[in-house]
């Protein structure tokens, strides 16, 4: 009795093709894949976005650290980050743009 070294059996591979049974599960565990990495990419991009905004914006507002914000440190806050933001967003969506017209040509 020969067994293989990592646990499976020494079967040989029958050579047959795989059934439309195996095509759908493969296209559906593809699809899975696809969807799990387009929403790690999505936490990576949210996850740079706010690193961004922290590092930048409290660089430029926060001139004098204390226990607590005052109104303009705030209202400063407030509107970098929108601006990070309003940024972020239009490069976006022309990158998705230029990206969906290139798949087309």
């Amino acid at each position: 009795m020969a067994f293989s070294l990592f646990g499976g059996s020494d079967k040989k591979d029958s050579g047959a093709a795989p059934t439309s049974g195996d095509s759908s599960n493969v296209n559906s565990i593809k699809e899975n894949l696809q969807a799990q990495i387009l929403q790690e990419i999505a936490l990576t991009n949210a996850t740079e976005l706010i690193s961004k905004i922290s590092n930048n914006c409290y660089e430029k507002c926060i001139l004098n650290p204390g226990s607590s914000l005052s109104a303009a440190d705030a209202t400063c806050l407030d509107q970098c980050s929108e601006k990070y933001i309003q940024a972020w967003n239009t490069i976006s969506r022309r990158y998705l743009a230029r990206v969906q017209s290139e798949s087309k040509n």
